[in-house]
């Protein structure tokens, strides 16, 4: 599932490595490397090799054509030609692979161990991967137009504001539509059942290259948040061809191809709850909102949400001659909603900006809602195209009782929620795909599941209390695959960003 640019779903961030440009052989940049049906490795980017695997656009119809699907290796110091490869899903739909290994070469090494080659990759659709779409056409001033007419803050913060929200949403979906009919024909040929495919073209190609047979290729999986829908995509698909697969903070899979994000409400004021508690114990030294009960943090948070709420604060700016702004409640619960991602680094700052607020100073927030703009169209479409003809979030109807359902369950995250994720944008869209490409009721007597155990047992892996994809999830996921293991952490964030450490607890389902 989607998240804030500024957050990482596996790894904390160590930057890229430093690339060095004097060996002439070395590749920097995927559009360097032909596609190949084979799986060729070239050097590239200081100590990766990367290959660009042709695949084809519809497998149920390789006529359409071909696109390039853009993978990176971290060989493994102790690998023997035999080592399996590791491969890491990204979050998103939209995060790429490709930044994520690179940014994390050697926590990759350590958390997975040398004896394994590490892979990744951009699905389709994803950077440097196609096929690519640009629902707006390189045209800069109509998507800001765009965001302008459509992200007007909190869902609910008035009738006005919602129903904008609703109607203004049909915008975008007819701008994709067009771009495919004008400019990319393909540009919706980027669903997750096709990506399971273009992951098993991948196994398969390996094992070719490693003289092994392709029908024995196994595929190693570590899928995050919406990776793991790719994961239980591919187990459904090809119960057999399971080596290994960890599935880390769980993304309902059922409910996303539904489009219905409303499970994702679950645990996220549980997950607020948490900061009151961290910040007393932490001491006014470490936690800047510190106050002598945890109740008293809490009724102190709630007035300043309050009071941004009836009284925008405006930031003039005038002396330094600067931008003019301002700061809204929406700025403020955009800030609750990206500091869930990663509670352990972003609660201090939390801490400090609601210190600020309470006395007066709003300048930390400013341009905090609108930062979370999109500005590249990549998980939209993979979204929207996944939902095709499962879509239950259409009618303004549907709008509205979902966004009530999110403001019942969530005092803090519920209002901001619909807008941040804004699956309403899939309204209008028009894909047009192929059976093979989307999973339905009609296609499969049971679309993610299996009524039998797969060739190795899944191990689903969730924190006790996960703000954005909620051990229920994780819960449901596991009752779907018989035999898999369900391994829960008393932590509080998403996927492996762990505040509190103990010991883990097994539990076969």
């Amino acid at each position: 599932m989607k998240a804030p640019l500024s957050v990482l779903f596996l790894f904390t961030s160590l930057g890229c490595k430093a690339h060095g440009w004097n060996d002439r052989s070395m590749v920097y940049k995927f559009d360097d490397i032909k596609p190949s049906a084979n799986l060729t490795w070239t050097p590239c980017f200081d100590g990766f090799t990367c290959s660009r695997l042709e695949v084809p656009l519809d497998y149920s119809n390789k006529s359409v054509g071909t696109t390039s699907i853009a993978f990176l290796k971290l060989a493994g110091k102790n690998a023997t030609a035999e080592s399996p490869s590791i491969i890491v899903n990204p979050g998103g739909p939209g995060g790429s692979g490709i930044d994520l290994l690179l940014s994390n070469q050697a926590l990759a090494s350590l958390a997975f161990g040398e004896q394994y080659n590490i892979v990744s990759y951009d699905p389709r659709g994803v950077n440097n991967s196609g096929p690519s779409l640009d629902c707006f056409s390189g045209n800069a001033e109509a998507r800001t137009a765009f965001n302008r007419l459509h992200r007007t803050g909190v869902t609910n913060i008035s009738s006005a504001s919602f129903e904008e929200q609703y109607y203004s949403s049909s915008i975008y979906g007819e701008w994709c539509n067009d771009a495919v009919k004008k400019e990319s024909p393909h540009g919706f040929y980027v669903t997750t059942p096709a990506v399971a495919r273009d992951l098993l073209t991948f196994i398969e190609a390996e094992a070719e290259l490693a003289g092994q047979a392709p029908s024995d290729a196994k595929l190693w999986l570590y899928g995050i948040s919406y990776g793991t829908v790719v994961g239980a995509t591919f187990a459904s698909m090809f119960p057999d061809r399971i080596g290994r697969m960890i599935l880390d903070g769980i993304v309902d899979a059922e409910q996303y191809y539904d489009n219905a994000w409303s499970v994702n409400v679950a645990q996220m004021d549980e997950a607020m709850g948490t900061f009151s508690s961290f910040c007393h114990a932490a001491g006014p030294e470490k936690c800047s909102f510190w106050g002598p009960t945890p109740a008293n943090i809490i009724a102190r948070m709630d007035k300043v949400i309050l009071q941004l709420q009836n009284h925008p604060v405006p930031i003039s700016n005038a002396q330094s001659r600067g931008l003019p702004a301002l700061v809204t409640y929406s700025d403020l619960k955009a800030l609750f909603v990206t500091s869930l991602y990663v509670p352990a680094a972003s609660f201090p700052v939390m801490a400090d900006i609601l210190h600020q607020l309470e006395r007066g100073n709003a300048s930390a927030l400013v341009g905090m809602f609108d930062g979370q703009d999109a500005t590249f169209d990549s998980g939209h479409v993979i979204q929207c195209a996944d939902s095709y003809r499962r879509n239950k979030l259409t009618s303004i109807k549907e709008f509205k009782s979902y966004a009530e359902y999110t403001v019942s369950k969530s005092k803090y995250i519920g209002d901001v929620y619909p807008i941040f994720v804004d699956s309403i944008l899939c309204r209008s869209f028009r894909p047009q795909l192929p059976d093979s490409m989307v999973v339905q009721g009609e296609h499969l007597s049971r679309p993610i599941g299996l009524d039998r155990p797969t060739s190795f047992p899944i191990l689903i892996t969730s924190n006790t209390i996960d703000p954005i994809t909620p051990l229920n999830s994780a819960r449901t996921t596991s009752s779907r695959f018989p035999g898999s293991i369900l391994l829960l952490q008393e932590a509080v964030g998403v996927s492996c960003s762990r505040i509190s450490s103990s010991k883990p607890s097994a539990i076969r389902v």
